[in-house]
């Protein structure tokens, strides 16, 4: 089925346009990633989800289905609109960050910020609390089901859980510094 340029090119703008939202970044940040990205390897499992991600900045919402895949050291995320159309594709594997977007995406697409925001909702304390502290970063978790990014003394950013597990739950992440936040429900393929 070959979709008319117009649905698409609104289905990426929506995309580009909260990408393009976060994409400013802190003057004490890296320009590629807020914080710094981790090896894939070091979630500890390999994983295969859908998710449903829904985002806000502002007074504008976007939906996307990402399907998530951490596995032989690797993690691939490749986004979709409602209708299956790829949006695009990210590869991590530790070193490098390699993406492929649709035409619509191209030029303001950050794959590290979905790649950073993504680590720091699912990737395991232990495995993101020294090189965050070692880049100057404090992550906490001050009570069960929250987790707190700060710079200094600035509250950047905060994820919330439905569930234990968040890969077969509900997760919120609120970036104060670029105001925007993201609801994403999990899925196990």
């Amino acid at each position: 089925m070959k979709l008319p340029g117009s649905l698409l090119a609104s289905s990426a703008g929506l995309v580009l346009l909260w990408l393009g939202a976060c994409a400013g970044s802190a003057p004490t940040a890296p320009a590629s990633s807020p914080w710094p990205l981790v090896a894939p390897a070091s979630l500890g499992s390999e994983r295969v989800v859908n998710q449903v991600v829904r985002g806000a900045f502002g007074s504008r919402e976007l939906t996307f289905n990402c399907v998530v895949t951490v596995k032989d050291g690797s993690m691939t995320l490749v986004g979709m609109n409602s209708l299956g159309v790829r949006l695009f594709t990210i590869r991590y594997d530790g070193k490098e960050v390699h993406s492929e977007t649709a035409p619509a995406l191209q030029g303001a697409f950050m794959p590290e910020r979905l790649l950073a925001d993504l680590q720091l909702v699912f990737w395991p304390f232990a495995s993101l609390e020294k090189p965050m502290h070692e880049a100057g970063w404090q992550l906490s978790e001050p009570v069960s089901g929250l987790r707190r990014l700060r710079h200094g003394e600035r509250l950047i950013a905060e994820v919330h859980y439905a569930g234990v597990d968040p890969w077969s739950a509900r997760s919120w992440l609120v970036n104060f510094e670029h105001g925007y936040s993201l609801q994403i429900d999990s899925q196990a393929m």
